[in-house]
């Protein structure tokens, strides 16, 4: 979950003056490759004894890095400086996008659910018939006219009234608990590290007029932090679940609210057979807020391939041709991009530079196969870390025949080093919609508890 206040644009990962300072920490020597193969061959053999997967272990890389001396300070400064802070709270910009809805004309798949499908299509428009006038053949010609005309006429009033069909449909897909400028005096941004799940549940209580309280929420959802200053085991272990879950969300929501609202969780993953317009439009008219949980990670941010450095909660607020409006930050998503954040497997990219910024010598990399979630040993997160930890970095051009074409060349592989690679973990978090409704709200609540789960995509 993100981690930094809405108006910061420092990214918490970014190394530190201090960090710089002392390059020697992502500096290893040929005793840590072999404490490095070391635990990669002890976690082979727990990870052997302990999954039944069949899935071919990972082996160790041959190469042998060593960083001492070949990669300056100055170095890793410009590095640090020119990349820019990934944060979803410093660095989401507030965007409208044209959005491309699907739609289908099969049915909804029970009548006491919201529709699933758009059963929005083409009107059928009775044709007047026109008979040729025959009592006068000196008539004819003229007769052809006015038939050309009324026909003319009658084709103009078919296009008006499928037009309006459409006009109709497209309004009945718009829907918006705040406007643009409301949604920007009422929204509550990011309050504190890692809590875009509690922030999420002020805005869903403003929505729904309760009149939140940031201390009670606060305290009501519970954060877990990411653990900065451990040993990587450790700190991938809290990248893991930092935030919360939309299991916590909904039991903090409960309880800040003195349980008089009711939360239901719709996954997106595996793909979902949804208009995702229509059926959150469906809700909304109802007076129920949707609470996304959406892996950020999942689309680049640039064409350089930059990605956000965790999942986000947010309070969809609006619907309409522009996408689906979101706060903490305001920002208008396409339905391309957020069936993308919506549908994605429970996993996090974590940056080779958070990796070497927490290795020592000493670290005992065994513990990442004896996690009691095998997902650790599924994703064979030991032999990652390992193969990361043993990759040589980009070779610098030699000083004396260099131009400036290879040191801009050298800069840009550098980064991608350290910035644009990364180890999958297992996450917390399962991507989907939270739907909140006030139990006073008779009608929402008992179709809200009615609902039918969304089906599987074909």
């Amino acid at each position: 979950m993100s981690s930094e206040k809405g108006d910061s644009s420092r990214d918490p990962d970014v190394p530190s003056s201090d960090f710089l300072q002392h390059p020697s920490k992502l500096v290893r020597s040929a005793s840590d490759n072999c404490n490095l193969a070391l635990c990669w061959a002890i976690g082979q053999s727990i990870s052997k004894t302990n999954t039944s997967s069949a899935a071919e272990e990972a082996k160790p890389s041959q190469k042998r890095c060593n960083l001492s001396g070949s990669i300056s300070l100055q170095e890793i400064a410009s590095v640090v400086s020119n990349t820019a802070s990934l944060h979803v709270c410093s660095e989401v910009k507030s965007s409208t996008h044209q959005s491309q809805t699907t739609k289908s004309n099969s049915p909804p798949i029970a009548t006491n659910c919201p529709p699933v499908y758009s059963t929005a299509g083409a009107s059928c428009l009775k044709q007047t018939d026109i008979q040729i006038p025959s009592t006068v053949f000196e008539e004819k010609a003229t007769s052809e006219v006015i038939i050309a005309k009324d026909e003319m006429n009658q084709t103009a009033s078919n296009k008006t009234e499928l037009a309006s069909k459409e006009s109709s449909d497209d309004k009945d897909q718009v829907f918006f608990f705040w406007n643009q400028e409301e949604a920007e005096e009422k929204q509550v941004e990011q309050i504190g590290a890692s809590a875009c799940g509690a922030t999420a549940i002020l805005n869903v209580m403003n929505v729904l007029d309760l009149k939140p309280d940031l201390r009670t929420v606060a305290s009501a959802v519970k954060t877990f932090q990411r653990a900065e200053d451990a040993p990587l085991p450790e700190y991938l272990f809290s990248r893991s679940v930092a935030g919360v879950t939309h299991e916590g969300l909904i039991q903090g929501l409960e309880k800040a609210t003195n349980d008089s609202v009711y939360a239901r969780f719709f996954a997106f993953y595996p793909k979902r057979k949804v208009d995702i317009r229509e059926w959150l439009v469906s809700w909304m008219r109802l007076g129920i807020v949707p609470l996304a949980t959406l892996n950020l990670q999942a689309i680049p941010v640039n064409e350089d391939g930059d990605i956000h450095d965790a999942w986000h909660h947010q309070m969809i607020y609006g619907v309409d041709d522009d996408g689906i409006h979101m706060c903490n930050p305001i920002i208008a998503e396409t339905i391309d991009r957020i069936q993308l954040q919506l549908c994605s497997e429970s996993v996090l990219l974590v940056r080779r530079f958070d990796v070497l910024k927490r290795w020592h010598k000493n670290t005992n990399l065994s513990a990442l196969a004896l996690h009691e979630d095998a997902r650790w040993r599924d994703l064979d997160v030991l032999g990652q870390a390992v193969d990361m930890l043993l990759d040589d970095p980009p070779n610098k051009p030699n000083s004396e025949n260099s131009d400036g074409d290879d040191d801009s060349r050298y800069e840009k592989e550098l980064t991608d080093w350290f910035m644009r690679s990364h180890i999958s973990i297992p996450a917390a978090y399962t991507s989907g919609i939270t739907l909140i409704v006030r139990k006073d709200n008779e009608k929402g609540y008992h179709k809200l508890r009615e609902a039918c789960e969304l089906p599987l995509d074909d």
